[in-house]
């Protein structure tokens, strides 16, 4: 980040005060928004309105894709949002579902840019084999030694109710008992663990589960290197997934992916039998059946994996966000 001129500003409260006083400055673009929380809200506003005032540009970056979710708080969040949406000068979108629903919620498509979400994975090449904690593991294995010679299934994220482990355990108990040479490894930490683990002791496959808890993303790359497959089973809970990078950085790293239909990457990132496969959500038969048809082919898988690391290396690199960018910036300077 040395040729990048920058500055990080506080927060107070949770409140990006600094930023909200930088907004005031001499600047011609400003480019924010996000409505998640209360505090978030406040931000926008004030951003929002500064721009208003001042006859200043405003772009509105926003991962949302799905309003059609019916909860009282997504209802009086969606007002103010179709207030902004409908008077910001380009919205910057990730991904093409979320384009739609920014369209849907009022603006012009004219003024909707993609700008497709790239992850830092994708920059660094070098895997070291010293990146592990010393004695986490046998030397020279960076997952543990009894699923050695097995097919590994990888989820990674956050363990909350909303990412839909508890199906995919579910999906993975039923695969083991036609497929005996694979593994599901969980990298992650959240308030829903717990009753996962209960899960896995209710489904009788404690041996076969392995919870790796928080892995820092130097040695993370290696256990996406290593793997066979990677599943994000996520579910709509209140929010979907608004992206996931963990679709970014598996791809990277030659798995195939199986995402669900709750997964905002997903739909431009996977290919239905090509590099992996977008299942619905809290189907855990389908999730057993994209993992069978995976992982009994190992060519096949092989090829997915690839095709992987194509998509992201063409569509999803940090060039094409920059790329993007200019676009939307260009289109503001010029009207």
């Amino acid at each position: 980040m040395e040729s990048v001129n920058y500055i990080i500003l506080k927060n107070y409260l949770s409140i990006a005060v600094g930023v909200i006083k930088e907004s005031l400055g001499n600047y011609d673009i400003i480019v924010g928004g996000s409505w998640d929380s209360l505090p978030e809200i406040i931000e926008t506003s004030f951003y929002f309105i500064i721009a208003k005032l001042r006859r200043k540009k405003f772009i509105l970056w926003t991962e949302d894709w799905n309003w059609k979710i019916k909860s009282k708080k997504r209802k009086l969040v969606k007002i103010f949002a179709r207030i902004i949406i409908k008077n910001s000068d380009v919205i910057l979108v990730p991904g093409t579902k979320h384009k739609e629903c920014a369209i849907y919620m009022g603006s012009q498509p004219g003024k909707v840019f993609l700008m497709p979400n790239a992850s830092n994975f994708s920059q660094d090449h070098n895997l070291s084999e010293n990146v592990l904690p010393e004695n986490k593991y046998p030397p020279n294995s960076y997952f543990p030694s009894s699923i050695e010679d097995k097919k590994i299934i990888l989820f990674v994220g956050r363990l909350v109710k909303q990412k839909g482990v508890h199906y995919l355990l579910t999906a993975f108990s039923r695969l083991k008992k036609e497929m005996d040479d694979i593994t599901l490894v969980i990298i992650g930490k959240g308030n829903y663990e717990k009753e996962l683990i209960k899960c896995v002791r209710n489904l009788k496959i404690e041996k076969d589960v392995y919870f790796l808890g928080h892995i820092d993303n130097t040695s993370l790359k290696k256990y996406y290197s290593d793997s066979n497959l990677c599943i994000i089973p996520s579910i709509t809970d209140e929010m979907v997934d608004a992206w996931a990078f963990v679709v970014n950085e598996a791809m990277y790293y030659e798995n195939p992916v199986i995402a669900s239909d709750a997964v905002g990457s997903a739909f431009d990132m996977i290919e239905n039998g090509k590099n992996g496969f977008i299942v619905p959500e809290k189907d855990p038969d389908a999730l057993y059946n994209s993992m069978k048809i995976v992982l009994s082919d190992e060519q096949k898988r092989k090829k997915m994996g690839r095709y992987s690391k194509k998509i992201v290396e063409t569509g999803f690199s940090f060039k094409n966000m920059v790329q993007g960018f200019n676009r939307a910036i260009n289109y503001v300077n010029k009207k």
